[in-house]
């Protein structure tokens, strides 16, 4: 939905930036899923079962995230005066969870829920890189992302708040165009973003298909990005998420 990371990972470990937050005295527990509640945060219970009962009253369809056939990849600038000597990042979510319902008629009572861990999140693959041209073509050392996952769990305090969950609080528009509401949750704070998604309602049994794209601005989930000596190696406040999403009609909500 993705994050703060590092400038590059050959920047030094030690020099992190210190969240702008308060710390919780909570420690994260190791049983938290990635549409579960941040420390500090309290997540409200899915809306899982209520779309599941909907859809056995013949009101809608629900529909589960297909993690394998869905892609969120999150884009991460450098910058600051030595901002030639890091890397741009694209970070991939590889193991998307959630669910979408859909009513039968129009979009009242349409919604999403969506979620990830932060220690899933690949790094800096070639062929995520490859394809975004000349700002992203260089090619980072498996030094370097390894350097970039720790400095970027560091940065984001990914023990303490393991995962990034995003629910719809709602939804405007009209198929195949939506405009949804999105509540975000990470590092403790929730914050609402609109983000406008293009869906084609299935027919039938056939899978749903959407894409969306947000911005996500690490200072206003308390998150200092990331930077080491002085500024002058650093990575910009915005980080852009591209999101398509492919979901299968469910009859559960495990």
């Amino acid at each position: 939905m993705a994050l703060a990371v590092a400038g590059c990972g050959s920047a030094p470990i030690g020099a992190t930036a210190e969240s702008t937050t308060g710390r919780s005295a909570a420690a994260a527990s190791a049983t938290s899923t990635a549409l579960g509640a941040a420390p500090g945060a309290e997540a409200p219970p899915s809306s899982c079962p209520t779309w599941l009962a909907a859809q056995q009253r013949g009101e809608g369809r629900l529909y589960r995230v297909d993690a394998a056939g869905s892609q969120v990849r999150i884009h991460v600038f450098r910058a600051g005066r030595l901002a030639k000597l890091g890397h741009n990042h694209v970070l991939g979510v590889e193991r998307l969870d959630g669910h979408v319902f859909l009513p039968a008629d129009g979009i009242a009572g349409a919604g999403v829920e969506l979620g990830f861990r932060l220690d899933d999140i690949g790094i800096d693959k070639p062929e995520w890189r490859a394809s975004l041209g000349p700002e992203f073509a260089s090619v980072p050392t498996a030094s370097d992302v390894a350097g970039t996952r720790t400095n970027m769990l560091r940065a984001i305090d990914g023990e303490r708040f393991p995962a990034i969950s995003m629910r719809s609080s709602a939804v405007g528009g009209a198929f195949p165009v939506l405009a949804v509401k999105l509540a975000v949750r990470w590092h403790g704070q929730v914050r609402e973003i609109d983000v406008p998604v293009r869906v084609a309602r299935p027919s039938g049994d056939a899978p749903l298909h959407a894409q969306g794209a947000l911005v996500l601005r690490q200072s206003e989930f308390g998150i200092a990005p990331f930077s080491v000596f002085g500024g002058l190696l650093a990575i910009q406040d915005e980080l852009t998420v591209d999101v398509d999403v492919a979901a299968r009609p469910s009859v559960a909500c495990d």
